[in-house]
Order: structure tokens, then sequence, then C-alpha cells
């Protein structure tokens, strides 16, 4: 197995050779063409990971053959090989999609070390462009899992928003999916086959947020070896998340503001201004409201933000989805587990609906993922739910507002769903199993509204 496949391009024959020789010793695989025809033929019958395209071949210029390889396949990393006083091609080169450049004399330890580098991208380019098409098919709004009314409009929104370009913010407690309503709006919308960034904000060190959104130079700051690429410029022509966008210092909320307005950036260290095409999606668990207010948020910057808002209910909020999703985890954790897990006890679904869900959908994921791995039959039972789910139960108990009645009720109501579980359903055996008769069952069943 080779290192990777590299296409050289140079009309002399001596310094296609020797380049040849260096990158073979190596444990490169090497095609060699003296034109940008002959490069061409090549790429059609062999996958290239990496093109090295001098800039003066006999009847063109490589910028012409850069630009024909990455239209016949944009997964070559091209570099680029000028003479010494020519950096103004290889800036052009650039420009048309080249990865790097190099001045001749060549250097071959440079060389080598971009080439790596390069190869490395281009792996990196194809993985994201697998799961990019993975993604498709998942975040899109028939795959939005939902009963309830609260979600419904919360769906119509993300419908309306996927056919818009236009500035999202999306609201809502920690764990409620945010993230996930952000991916469902990009891969329905017209930038699905551009790249989706996440940048999650109070993960990031103040002094690097800046960098990361917006780039820098070499040398504009220490450790700044080379020039850096923000995931503006990185998410061109797709959509960037903003999560979290509360606890955004308040000299960067300027820096975004003026990237929304005029579409453009600036590297830190730099004075030339960048364009950029990139959708804003942003998120926050924060009274944004409430920041502007107070001073802590910049009202314009919120505005601009805040164009199509949706806000995400609790869990809590909308109980109606919770056999849904419980449906949903228990089919992708049994996939994953290789076990044929297909529904859940009535009992089991009980605790799940009487639990108030601090941590929302992530918590009750979490909880589910927990009973695949524990659960030994085709059903997940109350015994392979976490303690703290019956604990909850038994907080009713306590409550010195209900009646006794209201206990009662509760402890019969349970039982039967019991008792029915245990049945699979079948009346006489659970109501043998409970002591009293099928018709006095069949009633209680009808009071509580148990089916």
């Amino acid at each position: 197995m080779s290192k990777g496949v590299i296409l050289i391009v140079e009309d002399d024959h001596l310094q296609r050779r020797l380049i040849k020789e260096n990158l073979e010793q190596e444990g490169y695989q090497v095609f060699e063409s003296s034109s940008g025809k002959e490069a061409l033929m090549i790429l059609n019958e062999n996958l290239i990971d990496c093109a090295v395209v001098d800039y003066k071949l006999t009847n063109e210029t490589g910028i012409n053959v850069i630009k024909e390889i990455l239209e016949r396949n944009p997964f070559v990393t091209a570099i680029m090989v000028t003479a010494f006083g020519n950096i103004e091609n290889a800036v052009e080169a650039l420009k048309v999609g080249a990865y790097d450049y190099l001045v001749k004399p060549i250097d071959f330890k440079k060389l080598l070390h971009i080439i790596a580098r390069a190869i490395e991208r281009q792996k990196l380019k194809k993985e994201i462009s697998l799961l990019q098409k993975s993604l498709e098919d998942k975040f899109t709004v028939k795959n939005f899992i939902f009963t309830s009314s609260a979600m419904e409009s919360v769906a119509r929104l993300i419908a309306k928003a996927s056919k818009s370009d236009a500035n999202t913010l999306i609201s809502g407690d920690t764990g409620t999916g945010k993230d996930l309503v952000a991916k469902t709006i990009h891969y329905s919308s017209r930038r699905q086959k551009g790249p989706y960034l996440a940048v999650n904000i109070p993960s990031l060190p103040e002094s690097l947020i800046e960098s990361e959104l917006f780039g820098a130079e070499k040398g504009s700051f220490t450790g700044a070896f080379e020039r850096k690429i923000g995931k503006f410029e990185a998410a061109a022509g797709g959509t960037l998340f903003l999560d979290e966008i509360g606890d955004l210092p308040a000299h960067i909320q300027v820096k975004l503001l003026r990237a929304i307005q005029e579409k453009e950036i600036l590297r830190l260290g730099s004075s030339k201004p960048v364009k950029v095409d990139v959708r804003i999606i942003a998120a926050t668990n924060q009274d944004l409201e409430k920041l502007v207010k107070e001073e802590k948020f910049r009202p314009d910057l919120f505005y601009r933000l805040n164009v199509i808002r949706i806000h995400v209910p609790a869990l809590t909020k909308r109980k109606e989805d919770i056999p849904a999703l419980v449906d949903h985890f228990i089919r992708k954790y049994s996939a994953r587990e290789q076990k044929n897990i297909n529904s859940i006890s009535a009992e089991a679904m009980h605790f799940l609906l009487n639990y108030s869900y601090p941590g929302n959908i992530r918590e009750l994921e979490n909880i589910i993922e927990r009973a695949v791995v524990f659960a030994e039959g085709e059903t997940i039972v109350a015994s392979e739910l976490p303690l703290f789910l019956k604990e909850n139960d038994d907080k009713f108990f306590e409550d010195e507002q209900l009646s006794l009645t209201d206990k009662v009720k509760h402890v019969e109501k349970r039982e039967i769903k019991k008792a029915l579980d245990a049945s699979h359903g079948v009346k006489s055996k659970a109501a043998r199993s409970l002591g009293i008769t099928e018709r006095m069952l069949s009633y209680k069943m009808k009071n509580y509204g148990i089916k």
C-alpha cells in the first residue's frame, strides 16, 4: 500500500524525474505528465490524491491545469510550483483552488511536508462528503419526531426557515435539541450541499474566539505559525451554527455584527476584508431580550440574528412526544447493540411519563440507551430503568396535598397496568392475578382510561 497517489505535471523531463524519484523513495505512487491534456487523461483512469503542478508549461499555465483538474475531480489536492519572484502567480493559483505553493528550487523536505498535509486534508474532505450524504437523509423535516401540537408549530417554522436564507435564532433549555433543529434546517435547505459547521462558544477560551470565527494571518499572535482559516470562510456556501450565542464576549459581538451586515470578515492581523457567503443559525438557552435590557448583548446584533425565531419547548411541556421518542431511541440503540428489542412495558412507560427531565431529550435518550444495554428480553421493563425514576414515583405519595382516594387510585391504576403487561393484554388472566372479576377489571380500565 502506497502512502498516496501523486500526479506530477511538469514539462521539464529532468525536474519531473527528480520529483518522482524523491516521492517514490518516501513510499508514494507517482504518475507523471508533461501537459494538462496528458494530466487529465491520467486523472480519468486513476484515483489521484494530490497533483503537483508547475506554473510555466510549454503551451499553457499551471493555473488553467489546476482549474481543469479540480473541475474534473474536486477531491484532488493541488500544489503549485513557481519560480522565485512570481509569488503573484502562486496567489492566483490559491484563488482557483490550489492548496499551497512551492518556490523553485524545490525544497524536497518542505514538499514532502506539504504533500503529507494535503493528503490528510483530502481524506478529511472525503470523510466530510460521506458524512454529509448520510446526514442529508437523517436531518430532514420528515424525520423530525413529534406528536404534540407544540412541536408541530416548531416543525412548521423549520419548514419555513429551510426555504429561506434568513438568519435564524433558536431558543430553548439545554438538551431540548436546538442543534438537531439547526441541522434539520441546513440539510433541508438549498445550502445542504455546502458545509455545516458548528461552534460551541462557551467551550472556546475568550482569547481564541476571534481567530476561530474569523481566521488569523501568520504571525498575528503567539503560536500562529501559518495562516488559519476561520469558521466563516470554511463554511462558505453553507451554514454556520453558533451555539450558546449569549456567551459571546462584547468585543466579538461587534465583529460578528459587521460580518453579518457587510458579508465580509477581517482575519486577525489583516486589514484586507474577505467576502463570505454563509447563513447564520444561532442558539441560546438564555433570555437574550433580558441580556439586551441589561446591556450584556448588543440590540442591533440581536435583531440581525432574530429574523426567524424558533423556540424549542422543554420535554415536560410536550410529554405526549415521549412514547414516540422512546420508540425511536429503542430502535436506534437496539440496532447498535444488535438486540431484538421492540417494546417497553406499561409500568416502565409510566415511570418515564412521570419524570421531570431536567436534562430534556438528551436525558431521555441516555435513559433509553442505558435500558437497552441492560435489557435481557424483547421488552424493556421497569427494573431495567434507573432507580431515580422510581424514586420520583415514591414522591407522589409524599405529597400532603393529595387525598387518600387519589393515592389509592394511583396505586390501583399502576397495578392494573402491571397486570395487563404481565398477561400480554389478556384481561381474564390479568383479572385473576389481581383477584377481581374480568367485568370489574373492564370497568376500572374504562374509568382510568387504560387501553
